[in-house]
């Protein structure tokens, strides 16, 4: 299901939603960087640059959700 981000019922989401997802947003972040410094370490030939870089990516759209959240 596809949320239909211009109903009535998006608009007037509950503050509980809110801290919810900055919540979630939080733990995926850390969850990231905890992936991203293992790969980090591991990667001696490059081989994870990809994946790293997919992380890098991740991180920066949950940085700024978080940054407009405040």
């Amino acid at each position: 299901m596809t949320p239909d981000h211009h109903s009535d019922d998006f608009a007037t989401a509950r503050l509980d939603d809110t801290v919810s997802l900055r919540s979630a947003a939080r733990e995926a972040r850390a969850t990231l960087y905890a992936v991203l410094n293992r790969l980090e370490l591991n990667d001696l030939e490059g081989e994870e640059q990809p994946y790293i870089d997919d992380c890098l990516g991740a991180l920066a759209i949950l940085e700024e959700a978080l940054r407009r959240s405040v």
